[in-house]
């Protein structure tokens, strides 16, 4: 019996590091494709994610960041829709909110199952990219997979059959179990002199 055929496309480095395991779990029990889209750029600047959460390198590198917002979402769409047409996967997932989400529009349309997760956040600002991706992505999904039960009733508010949700939770509890080893072993906190307990850590884009 064939293996099933997933194709997992991520773009940003909070993807990676969100699907790090679900990633690893497909690796073992399907004929998995990872597809970097390069949103960020290039591979370099997320390949210390992929080292440091001993994840295999992207099968497909598409580089299709571009000067404006508006052509590299273009470049997603067309370039995912070669891959698609050339792997011709039985699923694709996607998480988030990212330009990368997008690879949905040509998956949709060739009559791809889409698994999003991460579906239902919502922020109600239209000012917001994300916020437009998000509702687009939500409802074309075959399958939304939220965090949360506020998620899932936004969902339904919408109009979105309760039949294509289903609420996983987050997959960051996994993640920190796994790694929390080498959390734990980390040196840091003292290489940067910091005293526990008594710093910040801010992360910003």
């Amino acid at each position: 019996m064939s293996r099933l055929k997933v194709m997992t496309v991520v773009g940003t480095r909070p993807e990676i590091i969100r699907l790090s395991r679900v990633m690893t779990r497909l690796d073992e029990h399907t004929d998995h494709t990872i597809v970097h889209t390069g949103q960020n750029y290039d591979y370099e600047l997320n390949e210390i994610f992929f080292r440091d959460l001993e994840l295999r390198k992207p099968d497909i590198f598409l580089g299709a960041a571009a000067a404006t917002a508006a052509e590299t979402i273009g470049r997603i769409i067309i370039e995912v829709d070669k891959v698609l047409e050339k792997n011709t996967p039985d699923a694709l997932l996607i998480l988030g909110d990212t330009n990368s989400c997008l690879a949905a529009i040509p998956a949709k349309r060739r009559k791809i199952p889409i698994f999003h997760m991460e579906a239902g956040n919502r922020c109600f600002d239209f000012r917001v990219p994300e916020e437009i991706n998000r509702r687009i992505v939500d409802h074309v999904a075959d399958i939304n997979l939220t965090y949360s039960s506020i998620a899932r009733d936004y969902l339904l508010r919408e109009g979105i059959p309760a039949d294509r949700i289903i609420k996983t939770g987050s997959p960051m509890f996994e993640v920190l179990n796994h790694y929390r080893p080498g959390i734990d072993r980390s040196k840091a906190v003292a290489e940067l002199k910091l005293q526990p307990h008594k710093y910040i850590l801010v992360s910003a884009h």
